[in-house]
């Protein structure tokens, strides 16, 4: 899925300073805190103005800041939200920013466990105007699923007046939860929280999506979602996060998928919505394809077949009966299969994808819908505070035969927090789906020059195409022992 965004942007961003929550399950204190980057899209410098707002509606800050081409906070040490006593923390809300310039933006959350002392990290991404809407769709929620997993919903009033919202649950049968929707009061700019485990009448071990709509049909909404994985006394193992839907495609493309990958135990999983059910029935082809560069089956269809899906469907890719076909196809000898899948359907659908190193790293992306010939992520980086990097993984939109497409990828430095970093470019062919890890792209002898004399990068990421791409972006962010990973979808701008 692409983040669009107008000159004018309207930037929805669920936020929490200090925030310390205990688990429904055990008492651990977990203590949140956020930050966010801002990249420039455009072709002048940008004036940005940002307002903060608490969950009870009050607009209680606000901020005027430039950036030239991308710039990052973090809540604790951002100075309009300095706990000098005209803002009382912990602070738990939402921020609204407008631009005289397109921008796209990331927050990461980061979640600190007393209990475990262990420090968990998930990305979202900032919502642009043209991304909120009355009927928000989540393909996944749970409530101790597996008695180790559990969302929450974060829900943002994007209008100027209050507004009222529903919250439809479903099974994954397609019938709609006994005791469904809940429906919320929110103030005009403010988030509210809903944590399934609060809601009684869902289930324990219940696994299903949901609609989020306004009750008047109008006004519009923005919503996050963060998944959890723990059990009691060990809360946080892994920390995910996702954003709302407010339409589906009838072909999605989930560009890194997994079972054993890597030499390391990566796994993946994937939620999948048909946006039109119950009433219609998806028939969904699923086509598995090999990625890995010098495979002899690369960029080859190794497994297909159709099923149909009446509202939503959760698939843990090392359980799946087909399984064995998968590691038989990628022909490597190590039991393991690194791919990607095309999801085509009669039905609109979303998906999200949890990439999993067990036991404590995760992150989710959203399936890819469409295609353009430019992308942003806002934020990349080499040993950035000494132990962050990133990777990316672009794939071939335009859905016609595999040929070589020619790309060109921009490092721009963020001067803010690298004054010694530099832009540099790179251009070169690759076909069906790519990756670079930016610590040994940034290290090739021709694009060294990017790097501090410590072999530092910290900047934003613009990619341009000959056809259409889309793409995603991991982000390694913490040492071995908590959830260091993280990810969030390319941004595109209009």
């Amino acid at each position: 899925m692409f983040k669009k965004f107008v000159p004018v942007l309207l930037v929805v961003v669920l936020l929490g300073l200090g925030v310390a929550l205990v688990s429904a399950q055990g008492g651990d204190l977990v203590t949140r805190n956020t930050s966010w980057t801002f990249q420039n899209l455009g072709s002048e410098i940008a004036q940005v103005e940002v307002g903060f707002y608490r969950t009870d509606g009050a607009m209680i800050t606000t901020d005027s800041l430039t950036v030239t081409k991308s710039a990052s906070f973090w809540a604790p040490e951002y100075p309009p939200l300095d706990p000098s006593g005209t803002i009382q923390l912990p602070f738990n809300g939402a921020i609204y920013a407008r631009s005289n310039q397109p921008l796209a933006s990331i927050v990461n959350q980061v979640a600190s466990n007393s209990t475990s002392e262990m420090v968990g990290y998930a990305t979202y991404m900032g919502i642009a105007e043209d991304h909120i809407a009355p009927t928000i769709y989540v393909p996944v929620l749970m409530k101790f699923f597996g008695s180790k997993y559990w969302t929450e919903l974060n829900i943002q009033s994007a209008s100027m007046s209050d507004t009222q919202v529903r919250v439809h649950y479903y099974h994954q049968d397609g019938m709609e939860v006994t005791g469904s929707p809940s429906i919320y009061n929110i103030p005009a700019g403010s988030p509210v929280r809903v944590a399934q485990a609060e809601e009684d009448f869902l289930p324990d071990n219940w696994n299903g999506s949901a609609i989020v709509e306004s009750v008047d049909g109008v006004s519009p909404i923005a919503v996050v979602v963060n998944e959890f994985v723990g059990t009691p006394g060990n809360m946080y193992n892994e920390f995910y996060s996702y954003e709302g839907f407010i339409q589906g495609a009838n072909r999605v493309v989930l560009p890194a998928v997994f079972v054993n990958g890597y030499g390391v135990d990566y796994q993946a999983s994937t939620s999948v919505q048909n946006l039109n059910g119950p009433s219609q029935v998806a028939d969904v082809t699923w086509r598995f394809y090999d990625t890995t560069s010098g495979n002899p089956n690369a960029g080859t269809e190794i497994l297909s077949f159709t099923e149909k899906l009446t509202t939503s469907k959760s698939i843990y890719f090392p359980d799946a009966p087909y399984v064995q076909q998968l590691l038989d196809g990628y022909e490597t000898g190590d039991n393991a299969w690194v791919g990607a899948i095309i999801l085509e359907s009669t039905q609109p659908l979303v998906a999200i994808v949890n990439e999993l190193n067990l036991p404590y790293h995760a992150a989710s992306y959203v399936g890819l819908t469409e295609g353009q010939d430019e992308l942003f992520f806002p934020l990349a980086f080499v040993k950035a505070y000494g132990y962050a990097n990133t990777s990316f993984s672009i794939a071939d939109m335009s859905n016609g035969p595999l040929s070589p497409i020619t790309v060109t990828v921009e490092y721009v430095a963020d001067k803010g927090k690298c004054p010694s970093c530099s832009d540099t470019e790179d251009v070169y062919v690759f076909t069906n789906i790519d990756s670079k890890y930016q610590p040994e792209h940034l290290n090739e002898e021709f694009l060294k020059s990017a790097l501090t004399p410590d072999g530092v990068f910290v900047g934003s990421i613009r990619i341009t195409a000959n056809r259409p791409i889309n793409g995603i972006m991991n982000e390694l962010v913490g040492d071995a022992s908590s959830d260091n990973f993280t990810s969030f979808n390319a941004f595109v701008a209009r």
